[in-house]
């Protein structure tokens, strides 16, 4: 049983952590999602390298500061644990606050440098990155030729992250309008959406849209 217990323990100390640290480093936008083997793997690395990182900073804090539970006294076994409870439980709290933290700052980091970079060496982020607006943007305006010829005129709305393009769908929203291919010209539509599946798209133009654009002279 103790040893159980020291398992869930130790794949809680790291787990935590380093799903923190993903939530944080994927909400500055959207990433192609890898395997899950490799997301559980950064996972745990993560969030096994920032406990480790303080409970080494606890343990030397422990030296000075009273209630914490020391390096000698944590080696030294069951009698320590049951003579100095409250002080392992007191530093193990620490320590997965401390570790946290830490991956909490680090996926916001990661995360700030990467959507604020304007280049990506990701396969399957270029959809997402350009539909998405800018600071001082608005939703950009797009219009997507489908394979049939057909041209769909709207704002960047939102874009499906699949890793298959012929999946990653694209919505636009109002005002739309649509030109058939053998149409002159293009025609309103009253949708307030339209969804455009991926598998039936050819080409996609984006024009970036400023807030409050002045007029032109």
């Amino acid at each position: 049983m103790p040893s159980n217990l020291a398992g869930l323990t130790a794949l809680l100390y790291a787990a935590v952590p380093g799903y923190l640290y993903l939530v944080r480093y994927e909400r500055h936008g959207l990433r192609e999602h890898p395997s899950a083997a490799r997301e559980i793997a950064e996972l745990f690395t993560v969030g096994t390298f920032a406990t480790l990182a303080a409970a080494g900073g606890v343990l030397a804090l422990a030296e000075h500061v009273p209630g914490l539970a020391t390096l000698d006294g944590t080696l030294s076994g069951a009698a320590y644990a049951r003579s100095h409870a409250w002080h392992l439980v007191r530093s193990g709290v620490l320590i997965l606050t401390l570790s946290t933290l830490a991956c909490i700052v680090l996926g916001e980091l990661r995360g700030r440098h990467r959507g604020a970079s304007s280049w990506s060496a990701i396969p399957g982020t270029v959809w997402a990155e350009l539909l998405k607006p800018r600071r001082g943007e608005a939703d950009p305006a797009v219009q997507v030729l489908m394979d049939d010829g057909t041209m769909v005129y709207g704002s960047g709305h939102m874009v499906s992250d699949e890793r298959d393009t012929a999946y990653r769908d694209v919505a636009l929203h109002h005002p739309i309008s649509i030109r058939g291919p053998d149409e002159d010209r293009p025609r309103p539509s009253d949708a307030d959406y339209v969804i455009i599946p991926g598998g039936h798209i050819r080409l996609i133009e984006i024009t970036a849209v400023l807030v409050n654009r002045g007029p032109r002279n």
